[in-house]
């Protein structure tokens, strides 16, 4: 596509298209960077590969210019870092960087949430043997445990 024939409608519509998909591509880095810790290279392009790909169906020339967005972010990422590609979006595109870019809520300790899931899959399996056998007795069958392991 030459870059000479953009209209200002075109690129409206690329920036309204970008900041759309903007916040999933936080999120994935935000999601990244908690696992990971720093952002690599391949790590930074899955994460906008990703956000891309939310962008939906549009026409090729609105595709390009939102595919040259993510480019300059990616490149502004590399060279100066996140919190600076970050400003770039907000300078470039509207809003407030730190509305953008929220902090992820704080993640229950893992032990902790074991010990939850655990004790509601012991009460369900519980309800379940109840009703299991409730369901035998309406039927006039005795409960057959041993029957079934065999």
């Amino acid at each position: 596509m030459d870059h000479s024939s953009i209209t200002e409608r075109d690129l409206i519509q690329a920036a309204k298209q970008f900041q759309t998909v903007y916040p999933l591509l936080l999120e994935e880095l935000d999601r990244i960077e908690a696992i990971r810790g720093e952002l690599n290279d391949f790590q930074l392009m899955l994460a906008v590969s990703r956000a891309k790909d939310a962008v939906g169906i549009i026409n090729w020339e609105r595709r390009k210019l939102v595919n040259d967005i993510f480019e300059s972010y990616m490149d502004v990422c590399r060279s100066k870092g996140r919190a600076e590609a970050d400003m770039w979006v907000a300078d470039n595109f509207g809003g407030d960087p730190e509305k953008l870019n929220p902090e992820l809520p704080p993640q229950p300790n893992p032990e902790t949430r074991i010990e939850v899931l655990a004790r509601q899959i012991m009460e369900r399996e519980s309800e379940l043997l109840q009703l299991y056998r409730e369901y035998h007795k309406l039927q006039g069958w005795p409960f057959p445990v041993r029957e079934m392991e065999k």
